[in-house]
Order: structure tokens, then sequence, then C-alpha cells
């Protein structure tokens, strides 16, 4: 009979041997599965590089990596440490390949891959494809860059071709790239492209090659870079820099062949921040805060835009035989609502339905020193919008919160400058098309933030000829001395304007017109130099005694409403005659030529005989 203590002391010993045997088939199940694992990972590893050796992209690049870590339960497969580079020496010779790419990450995933079909037919099946911090370099040369082969190659140069697997249809999920780090080279072009923190997530992508042309498509596309810097030695552009672009393409389809990308998508946008660029030969820098385009909504807007020389005015000049303007300036922002991007895309049309300006600030600096260019003609407006080489449509032009400077070296070297501020631009029919419309602008503004100027104009494209509506209301005319002063050896001591009206008829050759200048209390002082103040004093006197002070001269008698006729310098544009009419009025206002007051003597009898009958 078995006593209680020999009982648990069997039970005790049956236990151990349980744990025993369990210990012994954990360690025989764990070395298996890690022995299978181990396998495992070799014939993944295996399996990838047949995979990729398989492929006509092993002709021209080798595949290397460290290790290779798998979980069988997902599918999943990290990859470390791989480096894709060109060989040394092509397995075969394409010579349409004129541009290669490397690339180095310490960690590629490949997720939810079916592993059956990698090991046993070295086809590489999966869902995503995400690869972590690369380093990309690219080295680019001819027109179209060409990095693989095509599946259809036969200039080749090796005698012993052997058959491999082009990429004739491939679809994925999705591929992402992560923080990668861009380079690209051109050394044909001296061209040198850098881009930091990018990223690019393509869902639902799709490869179809055939015989003479490959097909892409991609259902979303998002694209994301923290910097990039172009540096040229060639070119109008030195140098180029950006911050935070930014892009997203939905349904993207893309058809290429040898010398041909036809492609089309449902909708495109994309921004930037921070553009700094220089011009080819340093003369220039151009800054702008931001970029924002969207297909869909049809708009471009661009704020926070500088550009100015990066010398001074006279270091410019010297660099001009003639005169030439400079211009430099800021604009708050630039709105293109309902721009046509397809007509753009596939027409290489510009067809825009409104043009949107504010707070623009321009400086323009003439020097007057410098003569005239014999073999210049420039046109009007009309005509100079008309020479632009792209087809374009401006339907309506609106500027708001605009100032002009216009700075000018005199003839006798002194400084001329007018101060246009408050202005306002509305343009319509902007276009090189062809139209009999004429291009209208209306523009309102503030001379030295007093003298309040309201313009029309109407351009005519067809033939060099514009039309002028001016009107400027009341204001004290001393508050222009800065203005008149920096122009005439002169300023007014006192004198109100009451009411200007211009308008004329600007040809080819002249320009002629009406004017309406009336005025009262004028009274100018002549600062003559290198003349005694006393000849200066003369001289004022006999001025104010022959001009009249007022207009109309005094309450019975009518105002002095004249006619003028101006010829155009041929060297010179629309502004040029405009100004020249305006001083042609002024002009005849003052010193009435023999036809004008020959016609005024026929006001003045009107005048009477209207004031007789009341």
């Amino acid at each position: 009979m078995e006593t209680v203590g020999s009982t648990k002391a069997k039970s005790s010993k049956t236990r151990r041997i349980v744990l025993w045997v369990l210990a012994i088939l954990v360690t025989v199940l764990g070395s298996a599965a890690l022995y299978l694992y181990n396998n495992y990972s070799r014939l993944l590893s295996d399996a990838l590089m047949k995979a990729f050796d398989s492929s006509l992209f092993s002709d021209v690049y080798e595949l290397k990596f460290e290790k290779l870590g798998v979980n069988l339960v997902t599918g999943n497969i990290q990859v470390y440490n791989v480096e894709i580079k060109p060989r040394e020496k092509p397995l075969i010779d394409y010579p349409y390949i004129n541009s290669s790419f490397e690339l180095h990450t310490q960690k590629l995933l490949l997720l939810n891959v079916d592993i059956s079909t990698l090991i046993q037919s070295q086809i590489l099946r999966l869902d995503k494809i995400e690869i972590l911090e690369p380093n990309i370099e690219l080295k680019l040369s001819g027109k179209k860059y060409i990095l693989f082969p095509f599946s259809d190659s036969t200039a080749v140069t090796s005698k012993e071709v052997v058959k491999k697997r082009p990429i004739e249809s491939y679809r994925l999920k999705e591929f992402a790239l992560v923080n990668a780090t861009f380079h690209a080279l051109n050394a044909e072009k001296e061209r040198e492209f850098t881009v930091n923190k990018l990223s690019i997530k393509l869902t639902d992508l799709g490869i179809d090659q055939k015989p003479g042309r490959d097909v892409l498509t991609n259902k979303h596309a998002d694209l994301s870079i923290g910097d990039i810097t172009w540096r040229m030695q060639k070119g109008a552009v030195q140098f180029i820099s950006i911050k935070d672009y930014n892009l997203q393409l939905d349904t993207l389809n893309l058809l290429n062949n040898r010398d041909t990308t036809i492609f089309h998508f449902e909708n495109f946008t994309t921004g930037l921040k921070e553009l700094d660029m220089q011009t080819g030969d340093s003369l220039f820098h151009l800054t702008m805060q931001s970029f924002k385009l969207s297909y869909r909504d049809k708009a471009i807007t661009l704020k926070g835009i500088n550009f100015k020389p990066n010398m001074s005015d006279a270091a410019m000049q010297r660099r001009f035989i003639y005169r030439a303007p400079v211009f430099s300036g800021s604009v708050g922002s630039v709105k293109l609502v309902q721009l046509d991007f397809d007509s753009l895309v596939y027409g290489n049309k510009i067809l825009i339905e409104e043009l949107g300006i504010d707070k623009a600030a321009v400086t323009i600096f003439t020097d007057q020193t410098k003569p005239v260019n014999p073999k210049k003609f420039p046109g009007y407006l009309g005509q100079l919008i008309g020479k632009i080489p792209v087809p374009l449509q401006i339907k309506t032009l609106h500027g708001t919160n605009m100032s002009l400077i216009n700075r000018e070296r005199k003839p006798d070297g002194g400084l001329g400058q007018v101060h246009i501020q408050r202005m306002t631009v509305h343009g319509k029919n902007i276009t090189t098309f062809p139209t009999r419309d004429l291009l209208s602008v209306n523009a309102d503004a503030y001379i030295e933030n007093k003298a309040h100027v309201s313009l029309a104009l109407g351009f005519n494209y067809n033939v060099q000829q514009y039309s002028i509506n001016a009107h400027v209301s009341p204001f004290n005319i001393p508050d222009l001395n800065p203005v008149i002063s920096s122009y005439t050896p002169g300023n007014v001591r006192k004198g109100q304007l009451d009411e200007l009206t211009l308008t004329a008829n600007v040809g080819k050759t002249s320009s002629t017109g009406t004017m309406k200048f009336l005025y009262h209390d004028l009274q100018l002082d002549l600062d003559l130099k290198d003349q005694a103040k006393w000849k200066s004093d003369f001289l004022t006197s006999v001025g104010n005694a022959l001009l009249s002070s007022s207009n109309p001269p005094s309450a019975n008698k009518p105002p002095r409403v004249v006619q003028f006729k101006v010829d155009r310098d041929m060297n010179k544009g629309f502004v040029n005659i405009m100004i020249k009419s305006l001083l042609a009025g002024f002009k005849e206002t003052m010193i009435m030529s023999k036809e004008n007051r020959k016609a005024y003597q026929e006001d003045k009898k009107l005048f009477r005989k209207k004031n007789k009958n009341k």
C-alpha cells in the first residue's frame, strides 16, 4: 500500500519529466524556427536578387544590401543598407541611355509581399514600397533624360544577349519616399540641383510598357520638399532657391514615347515659399514670399514679390550706350482668376478672365544725358502687347493701391522726380489675338499725393493710334513745386487749379487735341542758374505780366479752351507723346498761337452775345 508521501514524490517526478520534455520541444522548435527563419531570409534574399537580375534594369544597374528581415505572418520584408548604382561596365550597352542615378538608404520596407511567388518565380508582387531617408544622386545629359533600357531595345553591342524580363506591367497600391536627399548634376549644361527633405507618396501606381511607348497611371500623388536650390552657369538665371514646396496630383495618366510625352490629370495643386532668384548676369535679384496654384479652381496667387538691381542706378546706366529705363519695385499680391490651364498645357495659350494686382510700388530710372537709340522705333501699347510671342488674352486687369516713382537724370545733370500715389488701374481686352476692339486702360491716381488725375486711354491693335481723355480735379498748384522745380528753373508762388481736361487723338507721327485749363491767382517765381538774383526777379516780373494770372481772365470773359498739335519723337514711346501733348496744351493756354487767338475772339463774341440776351 502506497503512502501519501510516495504519491506526492511520483507526481513531482512526473511534472519534472513533462517540463523537461516541453523545454526540449520548445528548444527544438525554436531552433527549427530560427533555422527556417534564417534559411527563409536567405531564400528571400536570393529570390530578391534573382528578381532584380532577371530585369533589363540589371543590365545597367546593380543592387546590394546588407541583410533582410521578414515577418512571415504579415508578409512584410525589411531590407537594410540598400544600394543601387550604375555598373562600372554595363552587361549590355544601350547607346540611347544618357543619364544615370544612384540610391543609398539604410532601410527599405516591402509590405504585404507575395512571398511564395517571389521565391518560386522571382517575381516581386506586393502592396507597398517605402524607402526611408535615402540619398539619391542623378547624373543628367541630353535634352530628354533616359536612365533605363526600353523593353524593345535592339541597339546593343553584346552578341551574347541573355533574354531578360522587362517591366511590361506592374501595379502598386502605394509607393512612399520619406525625407530623401536628392542631388542632380548636368555637367553638359553646367547645372546643379539639390533637394532636402523630399517626401513622395504615390497611391495606386500602374506601369504598362509596350514596344515604343510607356503608360503610367497614378490615382493620387503627394510631394513635399523642405528646400530646393538650382545653380546654373549658363542661361538667363544663375541661382534659384525655394522653401516648403508642395504638390498634389489626382488621377494622372501619362503616355511616354521616345520623343514625346502626353499626360492628363483631374486636379493639380502646388505651392512654395521664399523664392530667391538671381539672373545669370548677376544684375537683378527677384524674391517672392509665396506661390499657390490650383488647377480645379483655375487660379494662381503670388504674394510678396520684390525685384531690384544688384547695383546702383549710376552703375547700371554705365552698362548702356543708349537711354534705357531701369525698373525696380515690389508687389503685394498677384491673382490670376479663371486661368485656362488646359489651353496653357496643351495649346501653349495663356487665357485669363481676370488679373488682379495689389500694392505694386515701382521705381523707374532713366538717364536723359544718354542719347536715344536712333534705330529704335517703339510702337504704342497695342503694338507692344501684339509682339508677345505667346498667344495671350486677359479679359480684365485690376490694379489697386499702386504707386510709381519716375526718376530721371536730366540733360543738365540734375535729378528730376515725380511720385504718383494711390493709383488704381483697370484694363480690358489685353490680347495678342486678332481683334477690332480697343485695348482700354483707365487709371486714377494722385501726383505727389495732391493732384487727383483720372485718365482713360484707348489703344488700337491694328495701327499705331490711341486716344487720351484726362481730367484733373481742383488743387493748390504750389503743392506740386517739388516736381515743378526739379524739371524747370523755378516754381509757383501761388495759384489754384480749378479744372483741367484734355482730349487727344494720337497717331503714328503726331498728336492733336483740346485742353481746358482753368485756374486763378497764378504767380510764378523763376530762379535762373548762373544769373544774378535781380535778373531772375526781373524775368519773373516780366513772365507774370505776360502770362494771364487766371483763366477765364475775368468774369465777363469766357475761358480759353485751346487746340494743340505736337509732333511725335519717333524714337520714343506712347508716354512721351502723352507728356508732350499735355505741355503743348499748357503752352497754348498761356501763350496762344494765332489760330487759338482767332478762335478765342469768336468765343468772346458768342459769350458777350449770350450774356447780353440774358
